[in-house]
């Protein structure tokens, strides 16, 4: 699976450069094929448990392509021209264009066999070879068909001048096929891949720990009953019940100085319980210091990032781990951080000071994960970002839900927090006073009228 520049000489038609792009995309999806063959033979004929880590990131590049190229034939400036061009062509089109509607179904189908083989394994383990089976067979003949019909009418049909639209696409309608984003999108979902790949099938077998699954959701993890606390003589939190499930992700909005930090700290064990009871997973947290708190997968994201700002990126990501020593699973670890966050392995070396906001909350959080966490407590991560850094904060946060960590969000950001959450609770001035799912609060009048602005 070694990468091959895309990149095109001058003297190249423009013909040519697409139909070499398309070409290289295929001859990917062919290699990923055909490593899933090789790890399905392994699971049947040497009775070897499926690597869900690999298998899921495999069928996350294929369903990234399914998305970003093949949804509709009028998404492609390429399918569009050759529909006009060769009418007769169009319900192939069609066709194929329904085959990655009907593939991304069967998608969500083995992900779901997947999780239970891997649960359950050896049992599930004929039902998902089955379907993984037929899955692969028919995204070779669609291939096929692209590859034995599609691209020769396009060469022989479309003009220069198509081409040229075809490509500038991208520019004007950001047409994924061509989109270098998106290329680059699928060279790092690529070398993933290669880096989960066992060695005897020709990749770097790079360790890494299992897949989190999140436990049932309907598994009560934190519980919070009467909490009362107090800086000085000013009691900050009255009587405030909350409870978080497994798996969930909970929104916590509210004005600033309504005491939501307040009340994360508490959790946290950084801020003192004058009455009431927390418990985490059964255990009273009464009696666990926050140092421990940590240790038992309670971590927490504090507002305004607060970074070792004359340590390096890298220096600050291991103290993430101090709980745990540097063992050779903590390097495992901090190298799925820097795939998580490209931006921190390139800037490894540098103090944290050196980074923008974005950058700096990608480190706080990075931090958080080298804990481990079970429980993590999110306070203000959208604070002072940019819309665009903003939106990748919250996309990371939902890829974290999917990892099996059960996330407690506090968060001005109103709108984004509830749409992104389970569940919610608005606090006001020290008191829950209101509480539902996050689509709830989302319509609820008094909510849409006081934090949403509507």
């Amino acid at each position: 699976m070694s990468e091959q520049t895309t990149e095109m000489a001058p003297a190249q038609s423009r013909s040519e450069q697409a139909v070499r792009i398309i070409v290289h995309e295929h001859q990917a999806l062919w290699r990923i094929l055909d490593l899933l063959d090789q790890l399905l033979s392994d699971m049947n004929v040497n009775d070897q448990r499926p690597d869900e880590r690999l298998l899921t990131t495999i069928f996350d590049y294929i369903q990234h392509f399914s998305q970003r190229v093949h949804s509709t034939p009028t998404d492609i400036e390429l399918y569009k021209r050759l529909s006009e061009k060769s009418p007769e062509t169009a319900p192939l089109l069609e066709k194929l264009a329904k085959g990655y509607v009907i593939g991304h179904e069967k998608l969500l189908e083995l992900r779901r066999l997947l999780a239970e083989c891997e649960e359950s394994w050896p049992e599930g383990r004929e039902e998902f070879s089955h379907a993984l089976a037929r899955f692969t067979e028919a995204l070779r003949k669609h291939i096929r068909k692209e590859e034995g019909v599609v691209i020769p009418r396009a060469r022989k049909l479309l003009t220069e001048e198509d081409w040229q639209q075809i490509i500038e696409a991208r520019d004007v309608e950001n047409d994924p096929l061509f989109g270098e984003r998106v290329r680059e999108e699928f060279r790092e979902l690529r070398h993933q891949i290669v880096s989960y790949t066992p060695e005897k099938f020709g990749g770097l077998g790079l360790k890494h720990a299992d897949r989190v699954t999140a436990p049932h959701a309907k598994q009560e993890m934190l519980s919070i009953k009467g909490l009362v606390t107090s800086y000085g003589q000013i009691e900050v939190l009255h009587d405030v019940d909350i409870h978080i499930n497994s798996g969930e992700i909970v929104s916590l909005v509210g004005a600033n100085g309504a005491g939501k930090s307040t009340l994360l700290m508490t959790i946290s064990g950084l801020q003192p319980t004058d009455r009431g009871a927390i418990t985490f997973e059964g255990k009273d947290l009464a009696k666990i210091s926050a140092d421990q708190r940590v240790a038992n997968g309670i971590v927490q994201v504090p507002e305004g990032r607060q970074v070792f700002k004359d340590l390096s990126v890298h220096d600050n990501l291991l103290l993430g781990a101090y709980t745990r020593g540097k063992t050779p699973e903590v390097m495992d670890d901090l190298e799925r951080m820097y795939t998580k966050f490209p931006i921190l392995r390139q800037k490894r070396h540098n103090l944290a000071g050196e980074l923008s906001g974005g950058q700096q909350q990608m480190l706080a959080m990075g931090r958080a994960l080298m804990a481990k966490p079970r429980l993590l407590l999110l306070d203000e991560p959208s604070m002072g970002l940019a819309p665009l850094i903003v939106e990748e904060i919250f996309n990371i946060v939902k890829e974290l839900k999917e990892e099996g960590i059960t996330i407690f969000l506090v968060e001005q950001n109103a709108s984004q927090a509830l749409a992104l959450a389970d569940r919610g609770y608005v606090l006001e001035t020290g008191k829950v006073v209101i509480e539902g799912t996050g689509r709830e609060l989302l319509s609820n009048e008094k909510v849409r009228e006081a934090y949403l602005g509507m």
